[in-house]
């Protein structure tokens, strides 16, 4: 009998054990890790932006398409999360793309979703939209310095060189104006080169506000610049602005 008795009581807290571990499970609820017995799997992708998605595309990587956009009109909150039900890629492997409301996009490539079933977009390697890249904007500029200009450049921002020199083999001579048009985003950087091999610059101008620039002495941008001649006024009412002032610095 006592040995009975032992058994009994050794044998009660293994049991009590596996039932709690079954309630623990059943609280717990199904694995987001574990892949469907259909063959497909949840990605979840998360919004670390600043901004919201409205536009989101899950594509297998060997796929050259990227398919229907997941979020349609709904959009993608920023600080949000969305489940995406996707079909078992093979190899594990996706490629997803958001792009922002700022028409900027991000791209991850070859993402194991078989390993993570989570992905997060920050922004912090977006891309400018291809279509600023490929516009072209003119840009009147007015010789209001008291030297010939012989190199005018102007390049985006984001660019490391300079590129071609606008004005090809002319000048732009004191008091002329003249019309040059570049392809690139809206926020660019100017160059202009004197006869007398100075050079002057200035950064990150929003040449889509601002399509004509004087440039002349005093490195001022006054509230109602003057505008350069047979320059047209921007839509919106914006201004033209005198930007750049002769130095003699060399270059």
């Amino acid at each position: 009998m006592a040995r009975s008795a032992f058994t009994s009581s050794w044998r009660l807290p293994l049991r009590l054990s596996g039932a709690i571990a079954l309630l623990a499970l059943a609280a717990a609820g199904p694995d987001p890790a574990r892949t469907p017995h259909d063959g497909s799997l949840d990605l979840v992708v998360a919004n670390h932006s600043r901004q919201a998605i409205t536009q989101l595309y899950v594509s297998p990587s060997a796929s050259d398409e990227w398919g229907d956009d997941r979020v349609a009109e709904a959009g993608l909150p920023a600080g949000k999360s969305i489940r995406v039900h996707l079909p078992r890629p093979p190899g594990c492997r996706i490629d997803v793309q958001v792009v922002y409301d700022d028409a900027s996009s991000e791209e991850r490539d070859g993402f194991d979703a078989c390993v993570s079933r989570q992905i997060s977009f920050a922004g912090t390697n977006a891309a400018p939209p291809t279509t600023l890249f490929s516009r072209t904007h003119e840009v009147t500029l007015a010789n209001g310095s008291s030297r010939p200009i012989q190199q005018v450049y102007v390049s985006a921002s984001e660019a490391d060189q300079w590129g071609d020199d606008r004005l090809g083999e002319s000048s732009l001579s004191v008091g002329d104006s003249r019309t040059i048009g570049y392809r690139g985003p809206c926020t660019a950087d100017l160059r202009v080169v004197f006869d007398n091999g100075a050079a002057e610059e200035r950064r990150a101008l929003d040449l889509c506000a601002m399509p004509a620039l004087i440039i002349e002495p005093g490195w001022t941008t006054s509230d109602r610049p003057r505008v350069p001649v047979n320059a047209q006024a921007p839509a919106d009412g914006g201004a033209a602005a005198a930007v750049i002032k002769p130095s003699g610095r060399g270059t």
